[in-house]
């Protein structure tokens, strides 16, 4: 039984969803690869996901039964923009109704720009890769619509999780527009780094100054698989820095484009670039581990193709700490949270949990992965960290990218046979927790679901997503544990 005290006054504490995997009715370019990679059931079922467009007044009372007053959400530009230049009002006005419908429950919604998703015609006429590519100007003229319409907004992040979706369109080749290549790779990251330095400017200027505008940058807290190999530290120090860092050094000035090797303290290598970042978001999930193997490059290059298939790394999740895994085979690991918001306090940016939750099936394991994980917010927050929210994903199961609709991350369940909802267990710990702002003294009990060696990430795409689905004859289930 112990006591970490209080969240401070003023945190924020809610929950995450995208527009595309719970709206429903969205033709863009993931619909698009979704109906070609996808079984014919899964594309009947995105086509109404959870039905949240027509439905977001009653799942924002379920926000308002969580005593949530936070809640992120993202705009879908295909439904606001589907033709080039020609903007939807009515999408615009929807919008709208739902940040008001936030705001009457006292609830500060935190509006991201891009998840993931690109209007139908955006990669054919202007892909982030492309060279002299006009993507950068079109995404700030849809950017100004959407600030002249949500006036008064408050949190704005523009880009969710760009490390993830650039190794899954550039280096694996997984989601769309699958170009791999490194010189595709690096037009890429360096045009979105433009794109939010453009979205900041526009944000600053329709706010005159008042928005606080940040990013929702996925981390993984990447770990040597053998201590003692110093391959394998290196390899572990370089993944980190690519994957975690790079990108926010670039929105910070700290750094320039997309290094083949990143600095080891960019912070006495400032740029000019006036920093645009007003806090960071933090999307966390699991600990990776990392093996680098010399020998394997011939076998690889002889399979060349994708990037991937040159790279000796091997990124594998595995049960070390003895939580278990979710039903994903991430390892339930909130030590990385802690030690990531400790890592990140380095750029003196407020940070914020963005993202953070798991895979739970059978509703046995949330109560715990929360409980662990805000226990971790507060540890972070007791080291002198500044830690300004948490924001569980999700609110709603939802379509999960390369996954579809089988796994189940929301604090409500959907039954997509009808679209109803059903409080999870957690529904009633995230109240108590987000009332009191303060953890309950016994930790609730979990079923851990322990795994028997290593559960590979699908070449090297997303450490979140696109895990091996050998998962499923790799697992067994273990009697609860009691509170601790």
């Amino acid at each position: 039984m112990t006591d970490r005290g209080r969240f401070p006054e003023g945190f924020l504490f809610g929950c995450a969803t995208s527009a595309f995997q719970i709206e429903g009715g969205i033709h863009n370019d993931w619909s698009e690869w979704a109906f070609n990679h996808h079984s014919p059931e899964e594309r009947r079922a995105f086509l109404r996901a959870t039905d949240h467009w027509s439905n977001y007044a009653a799942d924002f009372a379920r926000l308002g039964a969580l005593k949530a007053n936070a809640y992120r959400l993202s705009l879908e530009w295909a439904r606001i923009e589907p033709t080039p230049g020609v903007y939807d009002a009515a999408a615009l006005d929807q919008y709208a109704r739902m940040v008001e419908a936030l705001r009457t429950r006292a609830i500060e919604p935190i509006v991201t720009l891009l998840h993931f998703t690109h209007p139908s015609w955006f990669h054919e006429r202007c892909p982030w890769h492309q060279t002299r590519t006009d993507a950068p100007k079109r995404f700030a003229d849809f950017v100004r619509r959407v600030a002249e319409r949500l006036e008064g907004v408050r949190y704005w992040t523009v880009l969710n999780e760009p490390s993830v979706w650039l190794a899954g369109a550039h280096v694996g080749a997984v989601i769309p527009p699958a170009v791999p290549g490194i010189g595709a790779l690096r037009r890429a990251f360096s045009a979105l780094v433009e794109a939010h330095d453009g979205a900041y400017a526009i944000l600053k200027a329709e706010t005159k100054g008042r928005a606080q505008v940040g990013i929702a940058q996925n981390v993984v807290q990447f770990e040597p698989s053998r201590p003692r190999s110093r391959l394998d530290r290196l390899a572990t120090q370089y993944i980190a820095r690519q994957y975690n860092h790079t990108f926010i050094q670039n929105l910070l000035g700290l750094e320039r484009g997309l290094p083949y090797w990143p600095r080891r303290d960019a912070r006495v290598h400032a740029s000019t670039r006036a920093p645009k970042l007003d806090f960071i978001g933090l999307n966390y999930y699991s600990r990776l581990h990392v093996e680098l193997n010399l020998a394997s490059v011939w076998a690889n290059a002889a399979a060349a193709g994708r990037i991937s298939k040159l790279l000796p790394l091997s990124l594998f999740y595995e049960d070390r700490a003895g939580l278990g895994v979710s039903d994903l085979g991430w390892e339930i690991y909130p030590r990385g949270l802690y030690s990531l918001l400790v890592e990140m306090n380095q750029y003196g940016r407020p940070l914020i949990v963005t993202e953070n939750g798991l895979d739970d099936r059978d509703d046995s394991r949330r109560c715990a992965f929360l409980y662990d994980h805000l226990g971790a917010v507060l540890d972070a927050i007791a080291a002198g960290v500044d830690v300004r929210g948490y924001l569980h994903w999700s609110l709603l199961d939802n379509f999960e990218w390369l996954e579809a609709f089988e796994p189940r991350f929301g604090l409500y369940r959907v039954d997509y046979t009808d679209m109803s909802r059903h409080a999870t267990q957690a529904v009633d710990l995230f109240r108590d927790i987000a009332n009191h702002r303060r953890l309950p003294a016994l930790r609730p009990p979990a079923a851990i679901k322990s795994m028997q060696g290593r559960i590979p990430v699908a070449g090297i795409t997303s450490p979140k997503r696109g895990v091996d689905r050998a998962v499923e004859e790799s697992t067994v289930f273990e009697t609860p544990q009691a509170s601790r």
